[in-house]
């Protein structure tokens, strides 16, 4: 009976090193966010062909030295975001930027996520997408990054002297990025 217990604790042991050293990290991404930025009031003139708002330019302090023992596989970031508008009309997008934190400012690099919003009066618009990216995958295995979240709209559809107004909220920043051992 004896006998059998030690082969009972020494097989999965030995089986574990079988695998196919893949390391997969998760990463709130939201969570690396201050909380004034996750939600955010707007009120844009309207007749305007293009107007930004900045969300959030943040650091996020990473797992360090990934990159020196991985290489990546593939990196996926699920996003939610929800525009409560009350007045106007507009077309929105949703830019996802994150960086590696040799960038000083995300907002010069290619957005991870160019997301439409549509925007109309008395209106809850709800987003959300699955992006794949391999720029997103390369900086979140540095020590840390860089993330931006901007919104343009267009509000040609609403006279001027109006606004569209209302307030944009992000419910889910989520990462994931799969890596394998360095051979």
């Amino acid at each position: 009976m004896r006998r059998w217990a030690a082969w009972l604790l020494v097989l999965p042991l030995s089986l574990s090193g079988c695998g196919d050293r893949s390391l997969i990290l998760t990463v709130d991404v939201l969570s690396f966010l201050n909380p004034s930025d996750v939600s955010q009031s707007y009120s844009i003139p309207g007749g305007l062909s293009a107007d930004t708002l900045d969300v959030a330019s943040q650091s996020a302090n990473l797992l360090p030295g990934v990159q020196d023992v991985t290489e990546v596989m593939s990196a996926t970031l699920k996003i939610g975001a929800s525009f409560d508008n009350q007045t106007g009309t507009a077309s929105g997008v949703l830019l996802i930027y994150i960086a590696s934190a040799d960038s000083t400012d995300p907002f010069t690099t290619t957005p991870i996520a160019s997301i439409p919003v549509p925007l109309t009066p008395n209106n809850v618009t709800n987003v959300s997408t699955e992006v794949t990216s391999a720029a997103l995958a390369q900086a979140l295995v540095h020590d840390s990054a860089r993330v931006g979240i901007r919104v343009t709209f267009d509000t040609t559809a609403t006279p001027l002297l109006q606004f569209v107004t209302g307030t944009e909220t992000i419910t889910q920043l989520l990462a994931t990025v799969i890596t394998k051992k360095k051979l």
